[in-house]
């Protein structure tokens, strides 16, 4: 693909963002009633999810009908030019009334990542980046934090019910004997998002689909940041682990978290 192509993705990837998440907006202030349902443990769904990737769906096959999609509400294919969508992605404090969720969008040719962009509507925060050229939230370059110790670091460890609880509850162990201070906010897309703005030093989680996870990972690289090689054996639709930092905390982190 060449340059210019990426670069009309990467622009309109910015705005659809945007527009997704002044629809999910609407659903988060109750001004379009939703329902909620459950695909497992603490596993949410709600029309709202549905209706914002269907408005992406539809506005990516309108502009790029040559490219595939791939979203964690009607799948899809994953091919040469393709668009990696989370309509919502922390569903389980959207559906709560809590502000931590975020659109996520990437774009990969080949499977490289090469556009990654994270919407947070509760703050009008436009997180976006293109490969080689740097992260921005909203007009601002971003950078991670020069963190470079465990024992100052502030660290998001996800999880959810499908990932086994005796190994987290052994890496947060082993990561508050350490001295880390660690969080989960709930939304894996939006703490990878801070990690590139410098608010969290570190992320980790066992398991993370692609949807969730590479639009994160390409703001941490293009911010300054060190990511593990993702994903996992089972390809791209089957996403796997993450650990992504400022470059000085990678390696004591990576030792401290090394069975996710």
């Amino acid at each position: 693909m060449t340059p210019e192509g990426i670069a009309a993705r990467a622009l309109f990837a910015r705005q659809l963002a945007r527009d997704a998440g002044a629809l999910a907006w609407r659903y988060f202030r109750r001004e379009i009633a939703f329902a909620t349902e459950t695909k497992g443990p603490q596993d949410y769904v709600s029309v709202a999810d549905r209706a914002v990737e269907a408005l992406i769906r539809q506005r990516l096959n309108d502009a790029f009908p040559g490219d595939t999609i791939f979203g964690e509400e009607a799948g899809g294919d994953v091919g040469e030019h393709a668009w990696f969508v989370d309509p919502i992605d922390g569903t389980i404090n959207f559906v709560h009334s809590v502000r931590y969720w975020c659109i996520s969008i990437a774009f990969l040719v080949d499977g490289e990542r090469n556009i990654g962009v994270i919407y947070d509507p509760a703050l009008d925060e436009l997180f976006w980046a293109a490969r080689g050229a740097g992260a921005f939230c909203n007009d601002a370059r971003m950078r991670v934090s020069s963190c470079d110790s465990l024992d100052t670091a502030l660290v998001c460890a996800g999880y959810v019910p499908r990932q086994d609880l005796d190994a987290h509850l052994r890496l947060m162990r082993r990561m508050h004997g350490a001295g880390v201070a660690v969080k989960d906010m709930g939304a894996g897309a939006l703490m990878l998002a801070h990690v590139a703005a410098g608010r969290f030093d570190g992320y980790v989680e066992p398991h993370m689909h692609p949807w969730d996870a590479l639009a994160g990972l390409l703001l941490v690289e293009e911010a300054g940041g060190k990511t593990q090689s993702y994903p996992g054996s089972a390809g791209l639709a089957g996403g796997g682990a993450v650990l992504a930092s400022a470059p000085g905390l990678y390696a004591p982190l990576e030792r401290v978290a090394h069975d996710i």
